[in-house]
């Protein structure tokens, strides 16, 4: 959806904030509504799709575990499943607090998300890691989405 020019002017201005600009303004003009948004609207957009994500891969995990013989694998992605619970959980307080027009509630409940996601991405990222290309396109994609979400949540004064 096109933005207007004040809306895409905040969209820029936190994307550049972001790893991935082209992501985070794909997300953002994807979810748009009406072509305009302030920033509690970019807020409602960045925290809905990290929760919408984190739900999904929680239950890509879950599949995988299902289906897994690998040992070694199955113990890794217990740790992923560890930590997307606890980005799920905080999202999902987030979202409430949100609802409730609790901003800085909603930025404390989403402050503890990079470092549990990051336990996950770390262990397909570090040796003798278990490549999986699914889960490092979908922890890619939940760190950016964390980062669009606590970067818009900050914006607001």
């Amino acid at each position: 959806m096109a933005a207007d020019s004040v809306t895409e002017a905040r969209i820029d201005t936190l994307c550049h904030q972001i790893e991935e600009f082209g992501f985070c303004s794909q997300t953002f003009h994807q979810n748009l509504k009406g072509g305009s948004a302030d920033y509690v609207g970019l807020i409602q957009i960045a925290t809905n799709q990290a929760y919408s994500n984190v739900t999904n891969t929680l239950g890509y995990i879950e599949q995988l575990l299902r289906s897994t013989t690998d040992p070694a694998l199955k113990n890794d992605l217990i740790v992923c499943e560890n930590a997307f619970k606890i980005v799920k959980q905080a999202f999902g307080e987030a979202l409430k607090l949100f609802s409730q027009r609790d901003y800085r509630g909603m930025l404390s409940a989403e402050r503890p998300t990079p470092r549990a996601q990051a336990s996950c991405d770390v262990i397909f990222s570090t040796p003798p890691a278990r490549h999986s290309p699914t889960m490092d396109e979908r922890n890619r994609e939940m760190r950016i989405l964390i980062a669009m979400a606590i970067t818009s949540g900050s914006n607001i004064h």
